[in-house]
């Protein structure tokens, strides 16, 4: 019976009775009293509307009529007219309807006909009515038995139809539930409700199977990681149980899986790690916040103890908690890490030891760094230093300050011939000198080269600072012996004051460097700085400029300087001579701007323009007769310019002249600059047959070794010699030894600076060969040269011609 309810159809069926019962019992309850009501009040109603129209049809009447029949109408039982005796004045029934066993419903009506009082008694038939509302009472049930049963019957067939598709979907449901997850809920069924339920039904498995399928690849990934992680993982319930086990662990501890699964964590740990899972039954979560990350003791299957690391991670679930420990064997590391304790011990020991030296080196680098490598001076830095602490001393004591800017006179020479060694050895001495000069109070510094400053502080009379300059230049002055070398150098000093000239550091510096150049140039030991000075040198920087604009405006000439034979009293040679036609400063001399070409770079450009001018003359000398030499001065830099033999063998070319006409005169400073490439120059000069000759021999201290080397013909005696021989006997003597020396190494003497009969006289005595000067012909231009020649008792080499000399 208990089962008959659990179907579906039954259980509509029985709410179906139960319903529309329920229905019945309201109608019952409350349609048929109410049209029982309806049936008796409409009796009523009726019943009292003919008894009051009965009433007023008998109160028309005169007098009452014999037979009450005649007025009588509708379901009227009884009728009776009674005279009234005052005991009715209203109309009056019977309390209700029905109430009577007679089935009469009695009415009694006062009324009034002809004058007379009278009661109207009625009584109506309450039969018909009752019988109606038994016969309703009859109906409604009837009605209420069908209802019933059509709702049923109705149910009856609805449910099957209800509940097969659900069979349907709950045989396949449990199908998907067998793993048959290819089972699909959907259903052609009529009733759209069920069709909509079986598509999300549908789509909830289609879902839940894409959902099984990630969650199953994601295990399996899950699965490869734990399977490949370096680190051992191990779940583990709240009480300790073990609950997986991967394969990092069952290397780190020699355990398999189903060795372990199940057994307590305390068998691979220590108890200070496992206590926490130990006899744990309260059911709280447990407190791990310790143990993340912990160094602890493990146990190998072997019993083998070893050093772990591990961390404790809980993760909650509905019921319990279990535990992740991520563990790693870091013995080998914990080896690693004695090992690196003990060299990073050693290398603390050995840090100290380095700090220490390189604390010493610093202090060694900060020295360097304020003092020159090889003299140990003050350099440069620690000079301006010292001299803007001088100057801030001396405005607080109103003292003066004397700096010094000094210069060694031939030193490039003495580097360059006897070579850096030698060079090296010269500056120490002069330092020692500079220092042994001087008070310990000053400072002696070395600012590069062969330049030296020094700083005298606490200057109260300026004697005091010439006495310095004076005992600096006698101590430079004296001659220094390296390795039986006896070398002499002279020096040059510059001097400028505070506060005299300058209250500033760097222009004290600019003005004692003017001094000092102004001190070379007059060939002086030391020069004070004067404003007068920067005037000077305002106008060397413009005559600069000027100077390549003469260049490019070609404003130079060459006058010429004729050369004799004292033997064969004939003419031999010119020398070209340039010179600056200024547009306003008229004619300029070479001392006035051959340096300054050196300095600022036009030397090659004026040197090319000689040597093509000169050339030029000379073939048209050779063209009308005459044939001579042409001598050109070359400086330093020319001598080292790499185009020059190219250079000098085009212009022979294009010219048409022998190259033994061209002689090119080198001063032994130049010599020196650079021994190895001007000795590849004149070599490669001399092979092209070019006549080389030394120029102002006897001021540049040459070797005797050097000179032998060297191609050339010819050595000019110096002018300072030459002017100074009738009245210094040192002198004559100087132009005597050179004129020997030069006869010795197979070299024609030269002579320059003839200024007087007497001189020439002097130098035939002493033998030398070929003269110059002012005493035969100062320089002059071509076409005075070509008139000289045509007049001079001096024979011009000529060719055996009859055509007369032209320009």
């Amino acid at each position: 019976m208990g089962g008959l309810f659990r179907s579906f159809t039954s259980r509509m069926v029985l709410g179906e009775l139960l319903i529309h019962g329920l229905l019945a019992s309201v109608v019952f309850v409350l349609v048929l009293p109410a049209l029982e009501q309806h049936f008796r009040q409409q009796f009523l109603d009726h019943s009292m509307a003919g008894a009051a129209q009965l009433a007023a049809t008998l109160e028309r009447y005169q007098r009452p009529p014999q037979d009450l029949a005649e007025v009588r109408e509708g379901p009227l039982k009884l009728i009776h007219l009674n005279i009234q005796d005052g005991s009715i004045t209203a109309v009056e029934t019977d309390p209700a309807f029905g109430d009577q066993g007679d089935h009469t419903y009695h009415i009694a009506v006062p009324l009034a006909i002809g004058g007379q009082n009278y009661i109207l008694q009625l009584g109506y038939d309450e039969s018909e009515t009752s019988a109606l509302i038994k016969r309703a009472q009859r109906y409604g049930i009837y009605i209420a038995l069908a209802y019933i049963f059509l709702a049923v019957l109705m149910a009856a067939i609805i449910g099957p139809q209800l509940t097969r598709p659900l069979i349907r979907l709950r045989e396949a449901a449990r199908d998907i539930a067998a793993g048959k997850h290819s089972r699909r809920l959907e259903l052609d069924s009529g009733i759209q409700e069920i069709r909509q339920l079986a598509h999300d039904l549908e789509s909830m498995r289609a879902e839940l199977v894409n959902q099984s399928e990630a969650l199953a690849a994601r295990e399996a990934r899950l699965s490869t990681i734990m399977a490949n992680v370096a680190d051992g993982l191990i779940t583990v319930n709240k009480n300790g149980g073990i609950l997986s086990f991967n394969l990092a662990a069952e290397r780190i501890f020699g355990y398999t899986a189903s060795e372990i699964v199940g057994q307590d964590i305390h068998r691979l740990f220590n108890n200070s790690f496992t206590d926490i899972f130990a006899n744990d039954t309260t059911g709280t979560a447990l407190n791990i916040e310790q143990i993340a990350p912990y160094e602890t003791v493990g146990k190998r299957k072997n019993g083998e103890t070893f050093i772990l690391e591990a961390s404790v991670n809980e993760i909650c679930q509905l019921d319990s908690a279990i535990f992740i420990i991520i563990c790693r064997d870091i013995s080998e590391r914990k080896q690693a890490e004695a090992k690196i304790r003990s060299l990073q011990e050693d290398l603390e020991l050995r840090i100290v030891k380095r700090t220490r030296e390189l604390a010493d080196a610093n202090k060694e680098l900060r020295r360097q760094a304020l003092h020159d490598a090889l003299t140990s001076l003050p350099n440069r830095l620690l000079l301006q230093d010292r001299l803007h602490q001088a100057i801030r001393a001396a405005k607080r004591e109103a003292h003066s300050i004397a700096l010094m800017i000094s210069d060694l006179d031939r030193f490039k020479e003495i580097n360059d011939t006897l070579g850096h060694h030698f060079g090296d050895l010269l500056l120490q001495q002069v330092a020692v000198r500079l220092r042994g000069v001087l008070r310990d109070s000053d400072t002696v510094a070395r600012l590069g080269g062969d330049e030296f400053a020094i700083l005298l502080p606490n200057i109260d009379d300026p004697d005091q600072v010439t006495q310095a300059a004076s005992k600096i230049a006698a101590a430079i002055d004296l001659h220094f012996i390296f390795e039986d070398q006896n070398i002499h150098v002279g020096i040059s000093i510059g001097i400028s004051m505070y506060p005299q000239n300058s209250e500033d550091a760097s222009t004290l510096m600019r003005q004692a460097d003017v001094a000092m150049y102004v001190a070379k140039r007059s060939n002086i030991d030391f020069a004070f700085y004067k404003p007068a000075l920067d005037d000077h040198n305002l106008s060397r920087l413009s005559m600069a400029g000027e100077l390549r604009r003469g260049l490019q405006q070609r404003e130079f000439v060459l006058h010429y300087q004729p050369t004799v034979d004292l033997h064969g009293n004939r003419v031999i040679g010119v020398e070209a001579l340039a010179r600056w036609q200024h547009p306003e400063k008229g004619l300029i001399q070479p001392d006035d701007f051959i340096l300054l070409a050196e300095q600022t770079g036009h030397i090659r450009e004026l040197t090319s323009f000689v040597l093509q001018e000169a050339l030029q003359q000379l073939h048209l000398w050779n063209s009308t007769g005459f044939k001579l030499r042409m001598s050109v001065n070359l400086s330093a830099r020319s001598l080292h310019d790499v185009y020059l033999c190219d250079q000098i063998a085009g212009l022979l070319q294009h010219w048409q002249v022998q190259p033994d006409q061209l002689q090119l005169e080198i001063t032994e400073r130049a010599l020196m600059y650079d021994p190895m490439q001007a000795m590849q120059t004149l070599t490669r000069l001399d092979e092209m047959n070019v006549k080389l000759s030394i120029d102002d021999f006897g001021i540049g201290h040459s070797s005797m070794a050097s000179l032998e080397q060297l191609p050339v013909s010819e050595i000019k005696i110096d002018r300072s010699f030459v002017h100074g021989m009738l009245e210094r006997e040192a002198d004559k003597v100087i132009v005597r030894a050179c004129i020997d020396l030069a006869h010795n190494m197979g070299y024609q003497a030269i002579a320059e600076g003839v200024d007087n009969e007497e001189a020439l006289n002097l130098l035939r005595e002493m033998g030398c060969d070929l003269a110059q000067g002012f005493h035969i012909h100062p320089p002059a231009g071509a076409e005075e040269l070509r008139q000289w020649l045509t007049h001079t008792s001096w024979r011009a080499e000529a060719a055996t011609s009859d055509q007369q000399p032209g320009a």
